[in-house]
């Protein structure tokens, strides 16, 4: 796993670069993410804000908490329309980035499938990762030693 990566949006008006390794990666199933996804879950990096710049101005949507989701405030570029990252207010220092929008999203790796209480009936989890009813407190990469 790479402590020092990059990512953008599809047309390249919105880039980040990070400065460190990710504290968790998951599969998120909350219904936020499959929205802004389009998919049935989301891949997602957990990262301290502190550690990744962002270049450009990616346009900022706030979910309602009603749908389950820990992380309600979204921003993705205003552009191309690419979903880049996610917030929350009860871990402000944490910044959510989809993995997808990174530039080789090859290392990727979930520790761990979340917010299984939303997950959609037809979609086939990894059976090599733990599921997590709701979301984790912060399940970190250290945490999970083998499967």
């Amino acid at each position: 796993m790479p402590t020092t990566f990059s990512g953008r949006c599809a047309c390249g008006a919105v880039r980040y670069e990070c400065s460190t390794a990710p504290l968790g990666m998951y599969h998120c199933h909350c219904r936020a993410c499959q929205r802004a996804s389009g998919a049935p879950y989301s891949s997602l990096l957990i990262l301290p804000a502190s550690a990744v710049s962002i270049s450009g101005s990616p346009a900022r949507y706030t979910a309602s908490t009603a749908g389950g989701t820990d992380h309600p405030h979204s921003a993705f570029c205003q552009s191309c329309g690419t979903p880049l990252f996610a917030t929350s207010d009860a871990n402000a220092d944490v910044l959510i980035i989809k993995a997808l929008s990174l530039d080789d999203p090859s290392w990727f790796h979930a520790i761990a499938d979340i917010w299984t209480a939303s997950a959609l009936p037809w979609t086939t989890c990894d059976t090599h990762i733990p599921k997590v009813y709701k979301a984790p407190p912060l399940l970190l990469q250290t945490d999970v030693v083998s499967m």
